[in-house]
């Protein structure tokens, strides 16, 4: 709901992420985009206490409560970093890290 992106660039996506956040109400005139970009393939997950009016539209609904979204997105961080960082050098991941991010200084 505080998302900043272009909706159009949800047809564009592989795969979309949304949080507490009922599309249907906050983006009326953008939500097509969502139905468009499943019909091409993308992975829609939902992640909200309550089975919303966006989360029937999605391929994956969890039901997360109070706190657990932080959990649940500092452990997706962790697998990101832990994949494409330690495990396996991906040159692509490690040019935009340097680029665009300030993990090289984070400790």
């Amino acid at each position: 709901q505080t998302d900043v992106c272009e909706s159009a660039d949800w047809y564009n996506s592989k795969f979309i992420v949304s949080t507490a956040s009922n599309l249907n109400m906050t983006r009326t005139p953008d939500v097509h985009f969502i139905s468009e970009a499943r019909t091409e393939g993308t992975k829609f997950v939902v992640l909200s206490p309550d089975f919303s009016m966006v989360a029937k539209y999605c391929d994956e609904w969890i039901p997360v409560q109070a706190g657990q979204d932080t959990a649940l997105w500092m452990a997706a961080n962790h697998v990101i970093l832990k994949e494409y960082y330690i495990d396996r050098q991906v040159p692509y991941f490690i040019d935009y890290v340097k680029r665009y991010t300030d993990l090289p200084f984070l400790v």
